[in-house]
């Protein structure tokens, strides 16, 4: 369990809507929430405490006006992460309370908590369905040693730059009993500083069923929790509920484009290794995933590389980089 510390108040003014606007529209609907059938897990050991893991989309993402660098799970909340190449940092928060697998204060042998996620669709109008089930709440397993608190969430990445927050079941009674902060909210926040732990906040406000979503600019995270203008949500989100986010800058994909990348890989299909040269004098992360959606290696590289891959099964793996560019790799025996 992390140790969590009182938020220090300060004296702040909360700035709507000024320059540099997150460019989503939110909006609110309901729809029956259905549970991930076919799914593969993320690399997540059990017993997990918000886990930091890569996503494996099989498009890249448009947002925020390019596409992201680098997705993944994040130790801020129940969310995910987004990394620009200029540097900056955005937050997809289906909550502010941190998760955690229950299986940290249940008996052994409870139902534990998982990550599963499925890409649907063809392109350019691929889904990708990231779904956290059976989770507990980090605040409240701390403090009762128990979990009576459980969800089950999905977030939807759309191949066109929308975003959909998905609630399903949960026996969420009272905010207060799950989340540490003073309000429980949902949404992004965008343009992070980490020094001043500022960003601009498009969070719900309000009823859970019809919130409203305002913008903050600029806003000291801590302040936004105890300000007077902004309450949070009243509840968890009823089953059904879903936060959808339209991407004002959706490009028109050209499929062609979709698997660009600056980097040549061979001999592929291969055996033993594989050789890397890169198109330009930028360092790189590489990350392997198999074809069941688990990191099976990670390396980086600059120039030119020759990398070992005898310890891999023979099979397809998906090869990703953290600027997004990916390529298909056949090991055979």
């Amino acid at each position: 369990m992390k140790n969590l510390l009182v938020p220090m108040l300060f004296v702040f003014s909360l700035n709507v809507l000024a320059q540099d606007p997150i460019p989503y529209t939110a909006s609110t609907f309901t729809d029956t929430y259905t549970p991930l059938v076919e799914w593969f897990p993320l690399n997540v050991d059990p017993m997990w405490d918000v886990p930091i893991v890569p996503l494996n989309l099989q498009f890249e993402f448009p947002c925020y006006g390019d596409t992201a660098d680098l997705i993944r799970l994040s130790d801020l909340g129940g969310a995910i992460e987004i990394f620009m190449e200029d540097g900056s940092f955005h937050l997809i928060s289906a909550t502010n309370a941190d998760f955690n697998d229950v299986l940290n204060v249940l008996p052994a042998g409870s139902e534990g908590s998982t990550h599963r996620y499925f890409t649907v669709g063809t392109s350019p109008n691929l889904i990708y369905k990231l779904e956290y089930n059976n989770v507990g709440f980090d605040w409240e397993m701390g403090q009762t040693g128990g979990a009576a608190s459980v969800a089950d969430v999905q977030i939807w990445l759309y191949e066109n730059g929308d975003i959909e927050i998905r609630y399903g079941p949960s026996t969420v009674v009272d905010l207060a009993d799950v989340c540490f902060w003073g309000t429980s909210s949902a949404g992004l926040s965008s343009y992070w500083n980490f020094e001043e732990f500022t960003a601009n906040f498009l969070w719900a406000n309000g009823s859970s069923s019809s919130p409203d979503f305002v913008e903050f600019e600029n806003v000291e995270y801590d302040s936004l929790q105890i300000s007077n203008v902004f309450n949070g949500l009243d509840q968890w989100p009823s089953e059904g509920q879903v936060y959808h986010f339209g991407y004002d800058l959706a490009p028109t994909i050209d499929i062609s484009e979709l698997n660009k990348k600056d980097f040549a890989i061979y001999p592929n299909p291969t055996t033993e290794y594989i050789n890397i040269r890169l198109k330009d004098s930028e360092e790189r992360t590489f990350y392997m995933f198999n074809m069941q959606g688990q990191l099976v290696k990670s390396f980086n590289s600059i120039g030119f590389s020759r990398i070992s891959i005898q310890e891999l099964n023979p099979g397809s793996y998906s090869l990703t980089t953290n600027r997004g560019e990916r390529v298909n790799i056949v090991i055979t025996d």
